[in-house]
């Protein structure tokens, strides 16, 4: 029998659900809503600290360019929440399609899936992103 979601799990999937939003609104601002002041970030092989202002401003140039037409769960994401209720983290993968002005300015579909996993701390009650690892292959 499958255990009922704790409304701390419910809480993190509600953040997924936030961020998938996000991106087919093409809100950065939204997006990095619930992300801790700073956040690390591991990615092609380098392991960066990014300010929340510093996500923001590099998502909200990446939406200026590209509009997500499908932001897909491949299956359920899995949530791990701490013993005290204080971390957490979160397994994501996704099939996805956006629109984007080519080199010639041709909007070309480009169709891709992405995993990652993300780690939150609660602060203030409030669950916030503090670390992402992602990965990225294409399909188009």
């Amino acid at each position: 029998m499958k255990r009922a979601r704790s409304a701390d799990e419910l809480a993190l999937l509600r953040l997924h659900e936030q961020d998938r939003r996000a991106h087919l609104e093409g809100d950065a601002e939204l997006l990095t809503s619930a992300m801790a002041d700073q956040v690390w970030e591991s990615s092609r092989g380098a392991l960066t600290l990014l300010s929340r202002a510093e996500l923001r401003d590099r998502f909200a140039a990446y939406f200026a360019q590209v509009r997500y037409t499908a932001w897909d769960d491949l299956g359920p994401a899995h949530v791990v929440v701490s013993e005290d209720g204080q971390s957490g983290w979160m397994a994501v993968a996704i099939d996805a399609r956006l629109a984007a002005p080519d080199a010639d300015d041709h909007v070309r579909e480009r169709a891709f899936e992405s995993s990652w996993i993300a780690t939150y701390a609660k602060m203030d009650g409030r669950w916030l992103m503090t670390g992402i690892a992602t990965s990225v292959v294409d399909r188009s």
